[in-house]
């Protein structure tokens, strides 16, 4: 008889559908190993932002914030469980508690200048960047300047 191990093709197929499921549902292993909610993000760069965005419905506006705090934009969020007079509950399925996500900002953001807008169930963070990091065009010359000389006569 033969004993399994991780390394059998079953195990890795659960442990895929497993991290597929959860990354649907939102449901991350937190730091340290510890299950719990871990809202997704988008992040993307315009030509004057970075945007972050992070699924977070169900919250109440005085339950998130954003602050920035040593370098890192800290996201908090806390959603309680429905029905505090609840006698019994047949099924939990959709997240309840605290989360906190971090994203390293680029030096030099002023964060007086940083906005957040919740909509839909949508947190979105606008960081400006920094005149230094702004794209900047350089004009390519393709001609040699000719300079002309007169004559006076």
């Amino acid at each position: 008889m033969s004993s399994m191990s991780r390394h059998d093709s079953l195990f890795a197929e659960l442990d895929a559908v497993s991290d597929q499921f959860e990354r649907m549902f939102g449901l991350r292993a937190a730091p340290g190993g510890q299950r719990g909610f871990l809202p997704a993000c988008d992040i993307w760069e315009t030509d004057s932002d970075v945007v972050i965005a992070l699924d977070a419905p169900g919250l109440h506006p005085e339950n998130i914030s954003a602050e920035v705090v040593d370098g890192q934009l800290v996201v908090t969020g806390e959603r309680a469980a429905a029905g505090e007079d609840v006698v019994r509950r047949y099924r939990t399925e959709r997240w309840q508690g605290r989360f906190v996500r971090s994203f390293t900002v680029s030096q030099g953001i002023d964060g007086d200048a940083i906005s957040a807008d919740y909509q839909d169930g949508v947190l979105t963070v606008t960081l400006p960047k920094p005149e230094a990091a702004k794209p900047k065009r350089i004009a390519i010359n393709t001609q040699k300047a000719i300079e002309t000389h007169t004559v006076d006569s």
